[in-house]
């Protein structure tokens, strides 16, 4: 007789997923044996949070209420043949990879899914192969979320609404007075989110140990959950996780001010600084702006900019097409 088995890098004390994506593995020979342990930590250095299941139903409903992450499912030939047809058109999941013995067989099937990355008969290249993919996916889907403000509508629309109170609160933990203990405050969380994830944990170890204000910058931008939980917890208004970053969301403000005023020293008072980013962006967001020529715009993070146009234009280039979203690049000009 058959045993399920589900399993979450979630615990009693984490009630959600702090990151923008989940790594579901679907296997009915998943186990509690070393080698899937081994696997397990190899994908969860890939991505933090990870679910195992032999289950198909209980898959599928997982998956199903998902609604703040985007799904990487690893998933074998026999079951990904029944489950993929079920929920390859759900929003969010965002790529599949087939596990098997029998590449040809399954490919067959596979290659009419355009989420399926790959068929694979070896662990390893499966590994490597979604390890490369999740480096472009992580840039994409922590595009900001753009916010369109009528400076001409005297109402307060709930859009208008959320948008101001957004802003202030921001201001309120930009002009807080910070603590000591504010950094052990912000460490917990991520120690707590990243439980059972050694290489995360050393990272954080080291964030730790060695962090200053002037690094804040650096930080930010290392590969490491800290990024992954801010711009997820901007993105989604996600004001709790955001108060446990108060101290370095002030610091990156603070030394992104500094940086701006020294380059600022260095321009002529005449010339316009003009700077590009190349993102994805949804239809929906897309046609908004269309109809919105004139308006202010506004973007709930950090946004990174290049003043190297075709550098911008090869990080558009680097989403995957799909019906849902649109390749832009923004000019932005400051004079």
């Amino acid at each position: 007789m058959s045993t399920n088995f589900c399993s979450s890098t979630e615990d009693s004390n984490i009630v959600r997923n702090l990151e923008s994506f989940t790594c579901v593995w679907l296997d009915s020979t998943i186990d509690q044996t070393d080698e899937s342990r081994t696997t397990e930590q190899e994908l969860r250095r890939i991505i933090n949070h990870l679910f195992t299941c032999n289950d198909e139903k209980q898959c599928q409903q997982y998956i199903h209420d998902i609604t703040q992450e985007k799904v990487v499912l690893i998933v074998s030939g026999k079951l990904g043949h029944s489950l993929v047809p079920r929920i390859h058109d759900l929003p969010q999941l965002s790529a599949c990879y087939v596990f098997c013995a029998n590449e040809k067989s399954h490919k067959k099937w596979a290659d009419h899914y355009p989420k399926v990355k790959g068929v694979f008969v070896e662990l390893d290249k499966l590994i490597r192969k979604l390890s490369d993919d999740q480096i472009d996916r992580y840039k994409l889907e922590d595009s900001p979320q753009i916010s369109v403000i009528n400076q001409h509508c005297q109402s307060l629309e709930e859009r208008h609404a959320v948008y101001m109170w957004f802003q202030l609160y921001i201001e309120v933990l930009l002009r807080m007075h910070h603590k000591l203990s504010d950094r052990k405050e912000l460490i917990d969380l991520c120690k707590n989110n990243c439980k059972g994830n050694n290489s995360e944990l050393n990272i954080i170890d080291e964030f730790e140990t060695k962090y200053k204000p002037e690094d804040a910058i650096r930080w930010y931008t290392r590969e490491s959950c800290l990024y992954r939980i801010l711009n997820k917890a901007l993105r989604f208004q996600c004001f709790d996780t955001l108060f446990a970053f108060r101290f370095f969301i002030t610091d990156i403000a603070t030394q992104i001010k500094s940086e701006y005023e020294k380059f600022i020293r260095t321009c002529d008072n005449r010339s316009i600084i003009r700077v590009y980013r190349g993102q994805i962006i949804g239809n929906d967001e897309l046609e908004l702006m269309k109809k919105s020529i004139g308006e202010f715009v506004s973007m709930n993070s950090f946004l990174s900019t290049s003043r190297d146009r075709p550098a911008a234009l090869d990080f558009a280039r680097l989403a995957h097409k799909n019906d849902d979203v649109q390749r832009i690049i923004f000019e932005i000009l400051y004079t």
